[in-house]
């Protein structure tokens, strides 16, 4: 089972497709990946609006044992490094959007529930 991850952008980021926002995503799926999560990019555009090697922001991430505390850090940090951030986090039709860490923790534990019935460990 997977959960998606999309980072949406606060109206004072800076555009898409600059160095900047790019340097953000780019190391914030390096952290992600650090912490042992298992991770695939989605909706990545090799040109987007006229960006090169580009990403979406948005990640495939397997629900695990470790999946909370090694995406509580890293996405709680993108989130408060801004104000005005959100995290979209989608499993099968369900999805739900927080912009701070208790939402994410929340919805985390909700995302391992719902995968635990899946697998008939309730």
């Amino acid at each position: 089972m997977e959960l998606q991850i999309s980072m949406i952008p606060s109206p004072e980021d800076p555009p898409w497709r600059s160095d900047a926002y790019q340097s953000e995503l780019r190391n914030l799926g390096v952290s992600l990946r650090a912490d042992g999560l298992e991770i695939r990019e989605v909706g990545s555009h090799s040109v987007r609006e006229g960006c090169v090697a580009c990403i979406s922001g948005e990640w495939r991430v397997k629900i695990g044992a470790t999946l909370g505390p090694a995406l509580e850090a890293p996405v709680g940090s993108w989130l408060q490094a801004r104000r005005g951030r959100t995290v979209r986090l989608t499993i099968g039709e369900t999805e739900a959007d927080v912009r701070t860490v208790d939402e994410l923790t929340s919805v985390i534990k909700i995302a391992k529930s719902y995968q635990d019935v899946a697998e008939g460990e309730y």
